[in-house]
């Protein structure tokens, strides 16, 4: 009997079901969204369900240590030439992993993301797991936006293949449920959530030089292609005591540093650990989130559920959202964030300076802001959503 249940210690149900939450080609950090993401679900859920598992690429740094986290070291390391063919090689080596995994600890069910675990379905079916797949949109548009046309294909058979395969699909946001309707009699709302506590306590010094008598404005996250980094750093032009801290990395990382790495009063600091990341954070005095209104997840209503959002309201900071559809639909205009023109630094400059000069509505949006946080603690997002209740 794999599945019979048992007293826990605090008086709730605990069942003996084994699980294995799996996120492909992702290493285990608290700094990768994704990571973290898989981190704290592992986290909430191996406090009721003790027999889960969490597999990641092994992180070089050792960052993350907790008990049933299996760190998978790449045989070829995936650094350097060829990273594409490493990838693929490292897909396999996981899978293979994965196999003898599932059958050694008999495996009840898997949490799984990401397009390329379609290699395991058939083996995960033969072996009557069952499949929860963490969703976060249809990514072959993505690729077609950036005309990656080829992997594009592949990406949307294997999507429409796992999605239509799952028992349950977990989703980030009510616009993200929409976009498969056909399917939202299996979804569990499951969005990202936010370490409160860690943010509220977090004690570490800022390490930017930044003088006290400047206002800090900027943008804390991994870059994605939505994300409209220019606006930010444009909007310095129209702005007087304010320097623009960017905080992270990713798409269009070169262009940026080229074009805003030396101009005056923009710090762009790459990629941080995860506390200097929180105390640059709390040095901010007003929080931007620059969506691109051309971009395809933009245009789709109350689509959005970044864990940046998360981090801002926890930290209390006043939020200033570029002006689309996709805005998550729990925050509320002139309570939680004021917009700005997508596209329009100028705008955004506007917004940053009503702000600034309205002391008492900026303090006001920050108590609205701390109490908004306290429902996307993870330990409540978990909760909440069932997924507990449905294992």
């Amino acid at each position: 009997m794999r599945s019979s249940k048992r007293s826990a210690g605090n008086g709730q149900m605990q069942t003996t079901k084994r699980g294995l939450i799996l996120f492909m080609e992702t290493k285990a950090s608290y700094s990768i969204v994704q990571s973290s993401r898989a981190l704290h679900i592992f986290r909430e859920l191996i406090k009721y369900l003790p027999d889960t598992y969490l597999m990641l690429q092994k992180n070089e740094r050792d960052e993350v240590v907790l008990d049933n986290l299996i760190q998978v070291e790449p045989i070829i390391p995936i650094a350097g030439k060829l990273t594409l063919l490493k990838g693929i090689l490292f897909r396999l080596q996981m899978s293979l992993k994965v196999f003898h995994f599932l059958i050694s600890k008999k495996i009840d069910y898997v949490i799984i993301r990401g397009y390329d675990c379609i290699v395991l379905y058939p083996f995960l079916r033969l072996l009557n797991t069952k499949i929860y797949y963490d969703f976060h949109g249809k990514y072959h548009l993505e690729l077609y936006q950036r005309k990656r046309i080829l992997r594009g294909h592949i990406a949307k058979f294997s999507e429409r293949v796992l999605l239509r395969n799952s028992d349950k699909i977990l989703v980030v946001s009510p616009g993200i449920k929409a976009q498969i309707g056909e399917y939202a009699h299996k979804c569990i709302y499951l969005p990202n959530g936010v370490d409160v506590d860690k943010i509220v306590s977090s004690s570490s010094e800022c390490p930017l030089d930044i003088p006290e008598d400047k206002k800090v404005i900027g943008f804390i996250g991994n870059w994605e292609q939505v994300m409209k980094i220019d606006d930010i750093c444009d909007s310095i032009d129209y702005l007087k005591d304010v320097v623009v801290v960017i905080v992270g990395q990713g798409y269009d990382y070169k262009r940026i540093f080229e074009k805003y790495g030396q101009k005056e009063n923009i710090i762009l600091t790459g990629r941080l650990e995860y506390s200097s990341v929180l105390s640059i954070l709390k040095r901010m005095d007003i929080c931007i989130v620059p969506y691109n209104k051309d971009f395809y997840m933009s245009k789709l209503k109350d689509f959005f559920s970044n864990r940046k959002i998360s981090e801002y309201l926890a930290a209390g900071k006043p939020i200033v959202i570029a002006d689309i559809e996709g805005i998550p639909g729990y925050l509320r205009e002139n309570v939680n964030y004021i917009k700005y023109e997508s596209g329009n630094p100028e705008s955004l400059a506007d917004s940053v300076k009503y702000l600034l000069n309205d002391p008492e509505q900026i303090s006001e949006m920050s108590h609205n802001n701390k109490i908004l946080a306290k429902e996307f603690d993870w330990e409540q997002i978990v909760l909440k959503s069932g997924i507990l209740e449905d294992l």
